[in-house]
């Protein structure tokens, strides 16, 4: 039986790595700097990549990066996207790094034009092509939003989580009602998870089913679909079909 593919968030990985590994110095307890070994970075890198190979017990693996070039096409829709993250400090070993990783590992690297690693975990796990069954790796909760395997990268004991496609579409619309603060959309106005469930509660999973109560949601809240359609294509995680591999170009999403 072959091993499952591991499709990696290597954005979360790196950013810890050179987190962990960083170190504050002080000059004359005045002036304080932020110092890091690029080799204790890579150390701690390599690291968390051996942990993850062998707990799920396979070293069939991609390193999924975002691409950082400033073109990111929910920000061409959206110039708020992710904002409020603008001016804020990185780990000074993280550019350093990814280079490192980009230019010695390139054959385990993926990386899309204008795409976030979310989306290449997305499109990569959904691909009907794959026979080794992927699993995502990775912390970041949205990505319950891909039908198929995933292991929260935070959360190890909960195991390998299989997640149908009425579940995905569930989060996804969950997601386009809460927003994400941390990326910088806002979502429906007053909708938290709570709010959001209770909306969805006893309806269908189905994006023909739920798409309705969700624009619902948007025009009692002041907003037309329009609006409603533009946070749903922040809060989708592109799958497969989402993207058009010839013309590298992103398929935006549209509801049935």
């Amino acid at each position: 039986m072959s091993k499952p593919l591991l499709l990696i968030d290597a954005d979360v990985v790196a950013y810890q790595a050179c987190a962990g590994a960083e170190k504050i110095i002080c000059f004359d307890d005045d002036s304080c700097f932020p110092q890091c070994s690029l080799t204790d970075a890579i150390a701690a890198f390599n690291y968390k990549i051996n942990f993850i190979t062998e707990t799920l017990g396979s070293q069939n693996y991609l390193l999924c990066f975002s691409d950082e070039g400033g073109n990111n096409f929910r920000r061409a829709l959206y110039p708020q996207y992710k904002s409020n993250r603008a001016g804020k400090p990185r780990p000074v070993a993280l550019k350093f790094l990814r280079e490192h990783m980009l230019n010695t590992d390139s054959n385990r690297v993926v990386l899309f034009p204008r795409l976030e690693a979310d989306d290449v975990m997305g499109i990569t796990a959904t691909d009907p092509l794959h026979f080794h069954k992927p699993i995502i790796v990775s912390i970041d909760k949205d990505l319950r939003s891909i039908p198929g395997r995933f292991f929260n990268l935070g959360k190890p004991d909960e195991g390998i989580q299989e997640i149908s496609i009425e579940d995905a579409d569930y989060w996804f619309m969950m997601q386009t009602l809460m927003g994400d603060a941390t990326d910088g959309y806002p979502g429906c106005p007053k909708f938290g998870p709570a709010t959001a469930a209770k909306a969805l509660k006893g309806v269908p999973k189905t994006i023909k089913d739920m798409w309705p109560v969700v624009v619902a949601a948007y025009e009692k809240a002041g907003f037309g679909e329009d609006y409603a359609l533009l946070m749903a294509r922040m809060a989708r995680i592109l799958r497969d079909e989402d993207y058009d591999f010839v013309k590298q170009e992103v398929n935006l999403w549209v509801p049935e």
